[in-house]
């Protein structure tokens, strides 16, 4: 849960600083972290791939060809499901909250932002299978800096998001720690592990706002990496 704890953290800290400061963040300095982060976002979805793989040059195309199977058949997934549909819904009904913001809003606002994302799942879900806290380091950052913007909008109640992350990612990182640890071998771990490092490159568009890629309807390709990865890896 390393990675959960540095979230909570950096959600307590952003929120504090607004409070304490009055003063926004310069857009020069977001922009800078902006992409720094996703230099980040670039370097730890290489590192996933190359931990995840594994052998020989045919082993290796091999479990390349596996993953990104994986990838379009969970998009696919995703986009029947609706994963992405509905967090665009709640995008929207934030956008709605800053338009017209109400102080008592805020931690509803905030929690749902922080936790109803798909780096929080596929953050915690490497969190718990094998300590790769990398992605919710990310994703700290990120909400480091919506928590001070968001308690300059809505008072100091957005700081007590941080209860709905902890238990949310919490919860869903022993869930992934026991499952790796009770029926999952080794290589559905690294099935996971390298579908997550490719989706990492999709979310580099949305965390430098250069793009908006339906990163949602990617989650179910960590679940069919998982199974084509025990049948074929």
């Amino acid at each position: 849960m390393t990675g959960t704890i540095i979230n909570v953290a950096a959600i307590i800290l952003g929120s504090a600083l607004a409070m304490i400061s009055r003063k926004d963040l310069s857009e020069g300095l977001q922009r800078n972290l902006k992409w720094f982060l996703a230099l980040l976002a670039m370097v730890l979805g290489c590192y996933l791939l190359w931990n995840a793989t594994h052998g020989g040059l045919w082993s290796h195309l091999k479990q390349g060809m596996l993953l990104m199977v994986s990838i379009t058949l969970g998009n696919l997934l995703g986009l029947l499901i609706g994963i992405q549909k509905a967090l665009n819904r709640l995008a929207v009904y934030a956008k709605e909250q800053f338009q017209q913001p109400d102080r008592a809003n805020g931690f509803k606002v905030a929690s749902a932002l922080f936790c109803l994302t798909p780096l929080a799942v596929i953050g915690a879900c490497l969190d718990g299978m094998s300590n790769q806290a990398g992605v919710l380091v990310i994703k700290a950052f990120m909400d480091g800096m919506a928590a001070h913007s968001f308690t300059r909008v809505f008072g100091k109640s957005v700081l007590l998001a941080f209860i709905p992350v902890l238990a949310f990612q919490g919860n869903l990182a022993l869930a992934s720690h026991w499952m790796a640890g009770s029926f999952m071998n080794p290589e559905m771990v690294d099935g996971v592990s390298g579908a997550s490092g490719l989706t990492l490159f999709t979310a580099i568009l949305l965390i430098t706002d250069t793009g908006r890629p339906r990163l949602g309807d990617y989650l179910p390709s960590l679940v069919v990496a998982a199974f084509l990865a025990h049948w074929f890896w």
